[in-house]
């Protein structure tokens, strides 16, 4: 039998990028193998797009605690910050305002099992039908949430085992707990 390798789940300090605004903000990201997601993610998001991915993380001192948590909560099978199609989860918004106000969000499916949790899907999902899928005749009717999902490669998925993946989750909720509330 042949070993599939999973990938580890982590979270570290980003930088924060001057077209972000000038303040100071503590940020981080979730890692694969130690490498940022959004890293991760550039080959496949360019081979459709010529922007660069710019995404924000919702681990950032100037929001709630709640609001953090509960991020981190949707992926371990919590609801979405933003309600999608299919059991997609919002992982990252615009840097800028870090919600979906701006009409997009990255997404991405994530599903459990005993042993493994698997991300796939991965695209930017958009509040308005870009790519008019839904006007064309014969399509389907809009989905009932109004997010249009854009997935930028059907076969890339990242697989992690279940318990680092779970671990690196609690890690990260109890470091936010931890810290100093204003």
């Amino acid at each position: 039998m042949i070993e599939k390798k999973t990938a580890r789940l982590g979270f570290l300090e980003v930088p924060n990028q001057p077209h972000w605004g000038d303040v100071s903000v503590s940020r981080r990201a979730p890692t694969v193998d130690g490498v940022p997601l959004d890293i991760v993610l550039e080959p496949i998001h360019s081979q459709r797009h010529q922007e660069d991915l710019d995404i924000g993380f919702p681990l950032v001192d100037t929001l709630e605690l709640a609001e953090q948590l509960a991020w981190l909560h949707s992926l371990q099978d919590g609801p979405s910050l933003t309600i999608l199609e299919n059991g997609r989860v919002a992982l990252a918004f615009c840097p800028g305002c870090l919600d979906d106000s701006d009409g997009w969000v990255l997404a991405c499916r994530i599903a459990i099992t005993d042993e493994t949790v698997t991300w796939d899907r991965f695209g930017i999902d958009n509040d308005t039908d870009l790519y008019q899928r839904y006007r064309k005749f014969g399509t389907v009717t809009p989905p009932p949430s109004r997010w249009f999902e854009e997935c930028f490669d059907d076969e890339f998925a990242i697989v992690f085992d279940r318990a680092q993946y779970e671990d690196a989750i609690n890690s990260e909720r109890s470091r936010l707990q931890n810290l100093p509330q204003p």
